[in-house]
C-alpha cells in the first residue's frame, strides 16, 4: 500500500479512486432529488434473517415470526420513511398484517391502525426482489411488475 510519506501524490490519487468506487456503487432511485443520508447497502448471506427483530403471534393456534417495518427496512439497508413511501407509491403492496389498532384517538380526524407487521415469506421475497430489480439493474417497473404478481399475501 503506498503511505503518504513514500509518495503523496500516489496516495491521494489512491484515495481518489476508492471514493469513486463508492459513487458508482450507490443505486440511482427514481425522483427528481437524490437520496441524502442514506446508508451503504451490505452484501446479504445466508442468515440475515436470524439477525433481523422478530415478534411471535398466533395464528391459528400455532406461532409465527412477523417483522415490523423495521426490521425490514434493516433488511433491505433503508429507513422505516422509505418502505412508507414505497407503499403509498404503489412500489410495495399494504402489509398484509397489522397489530390491534391502539383504544382511542392517537391523532385527531385520523383513524388508528395497527403496526405494520410481514411475514417471514414476505421479507425474504421482498429482499430477493429488491436484490434482483433494484440493486442488480435498477429495474423499478420490474421490481413493481414483480411484486405486484407474485407477493405472498399469507
Amino acid at each position: 500500500m503506498t503511505t503518504i510519506d513514500d509518495d503523496p501524490v500516489g496516495f491521494l490519487d489512491a484515495l481518489m479512486d476508492g471514493r469513486q468506487e463508492k459513487r458508482e456503487k450507490a443505486p440511482v432511485f427514481p425522483g427528481t432529488t437524490p437520496p441524502r443520508n442514506t446508508e451503504e447497502t451490505s452484501e446479504y448471506n445466508v442468515d440475515w434473517l436470524a439477525d433481523l427483530p422478530f415478534t411471535e403471534y398466533l395464528v391459528g393456534g400455532s406461532p409465527r415470526k412477523f417483522y415490523s417495518i423495521g426490521s425490514l427496512a434493516k433488511a433491505l439497508g433503508k429507513k422505516p420513511v422509505t418502505i412508507r413511501s414505497w407503499e403509498d407509491k404503489g412500489w410495495l403492496p399494504s402489509a398484509s398484517f397489522r397489530t390491534p389498532a391502539p383504544k382511542g384517538t392517537q391523532i385527531p380526524g385520523k383513524q388508528p391502525k395497527g403496526r405494520r407487521l410481514y411475514s417471514t415469506e414476505q421479507v425474504t421475497f421482498l429482499v430477493g426482489a429488491y436484490q434482483q430489480f433494484i440493486l442488480a439493474s435498477n429495474d423499478w417497473d420490474g421490481f413493481k411488475s414483480h411484486i405486484t404478481n407474485n407477493y405472498p399475501r399469507n
